[in-house]
This record gives structure tokens, C-alpha cells and sequence, in this order.
């Protein structure tokens, strides 16, 4: 399938009527990829596709010496995983997030799922990071205050969740958007820790998280370059705006 200038490719033919698709993309704290890259790993998930075009970075992601696309899809029975390894150029996110809806509504997916961070100034005082929650669907709406997660009511989302929110509202494909407190410029494992524990009364998975607590500190050492590039980007994009209300409520 091709979106104006991004296609994905299907290394075996993905039926996924009915399935979850988490997104892992790069966003404050990377909670996305950090999120996506952990349940990815600890649930086995096999490489059933990947994302490309002219408009990505030039590079290729090495695993255990293998070439391998920065931008993968990965399959475990109804959930589908979209993870990331590289930032993505401003101009990218059209093309790129309207083709995930655009697959996600041929496929006949059942639900989204965005994770990711929402920065806040006082994170080095906050044990557990807090998750919100926030949906084009009532249904879902219903379902984030049923389930205790604080709903985001007002402000802006930039960047790329803020654009999957908007294609899936216009094609009426549900769209769960959870986002746990982050630091702004820094990996944050402690926010994809929070994040998926939330995801957890969304989605049945069973994944240990004693192994992503015991290598929080790797994991912000070997993900520091992808947060600068990442950071670069979304002052591009304009992402402070996120910290602004609604002028129709102000």
C-alpha cells in the first residue's frame, strides 16, 4: 500500500481483521518506541512487514548483523506492532501516519493504540509517572474513565499521534491515545513502564516488566542520540504548542 510518498510492504500476507495495532513512534521521552520495542520482545512478536520511502533518513538498522528496515511491523496473534528505530523528518509524518490509517482501515483493525509521553517540568519528583488517556471514540472515552485512566480533556497533541488522531477521527477508525508523564528530552523507561501497565486494561497481554526496570539505565545511554535527533525534530514541528490551552478555553 502507498501513501502519497511512504508505502508498506507485507513480508507475508497480514490478516488482521479485529486486531490491535500499537504504535511506537519517536515523541517526548521515546515512550512509544521504548513501549512497543519492550512487548515486541517479550511477547516474541515475528517481523511480518516494514514502512519506507525517499523521505526517511539513509540508513539501515543492523540486528545481530542483519540489514534490517528502521520502521517494522511486527505480528503476535491480534496484535499488530509498528516500532520506530529512527527519527522522522517533519515532512515524513503526512504521508507516513496517514498511510498507517489508511492500512489499518483496509485491514479492518479493530483499534489503534498510540503510546507515548506527555512532558512534564517536575518528572525527577514523580515516582510513577501518571497516564492519560484521550480518544476520538466515545466508546473508548467511556472505557479510559472506566478503567481509572485520567482523561485528557482539553490542549493540543502535535507531531505524529496528534496526526494518527486526526486521519483516524476523518476515517472513523478508534484510536486510543495513552500518554504517561515524561521528561521532555530524555529516554524515559519509567514512562513506558507506566504506559504499558496502562495499556494493560485495554489490551490481554502478558509482559514481565521486571526486565525493562532492570535495564532503564542502558536503555537511556544507547537511546540518547535517537532522543537529540528526536528533540531537534519536534522543535520543528512546532511541539511546545502542546503546553498551550485551546484559545476556546481560555
Amino acid at each position: 500500500m502507498n501513501a502519497d510518498e511512504v508505502s508498506i510492504y507485507e513480508l507475508e500476507k497480514v490478516d488482521a481483521e479485529g486486531s490491535v495495532l500499537l504504535c511506537g513512534l519517536p515523541d517526548v521521552g521515546l515512550v512509544g518506541i521504548i513501549s512497543a520495542s519492550h512487548i515486541i520482545k517479550e511477547l516474541g512478536m515475528k517481523e511480518v512487514g516494514y514502512i519506507d520511502s525517499d523521505l526517511f533518513p539513509p540508513l539501515v538498522v543492523f540486528h545481530q548483523g542483519d540489514p534490517t528496515y528502521p520502521i517494522r511491523v511486527f505480528r503476535k496473534d491480534n496484535l499488530l506492532a509498528i516500532l520506530s528505530e529512527t527519527a522522522l523528518p517533519p515532512e515524513s509524518l503526512y504521508p507516513l501516519t496517514r498511510l498507517i490509517v489508511n492500512w489499518s482501515k483496509e485491514k479492518n483493525i479493530s483499534m489503534i493504540v498510540s503510546l507515548g509521553g506527555i512532558g512534564v517540568p517536575n518528572r525527577i519528583d514523580i515516582d510513577i509517572p501518571k497516564v492519560y488517556g484521550a480518544s476520538s471514540s466515545r466508546k473508548l472515552r467511556e472505557m479510559i474513565l472506566q478503567n481509572g485512566v485520567s482523561l485528557m480533556e482539553e490542549g493540543f497533541l502535535v507531531g505524529p499521534y496528534g496526526l494518527i488522531a486526526k486521519h483516524s477521527k476523518a476515517l472513523d477508525v478508534p484510536n486510543l491515545i495513552l500518554l504517561a508523564e515524561s521528561f521532555p528530552n530524555y529516554p524515559d523507561p519509567g514512562a513506558a513502564a507506566s504506559a504499558i501497565d496502562t495499556l494493560k486494561k485495554f489490551v490481554p497481554i502478558s509482559v514481565d516488566m521486571k526486565s525493562l526496570k532492570d535495564r532503564s539505565d542502558e536503555i537511556r545511554m544507547n537511546a540518547r542520540e535517537l532522543m537529540r535527533k528526536t528533540t531537534e525534530n519536534m522543535q520543528k514541528m512546532g511541539k511546545s504548542q502542546e503546553y498551550e490551552l485551546p484559545l476556546m478555553y481560555v
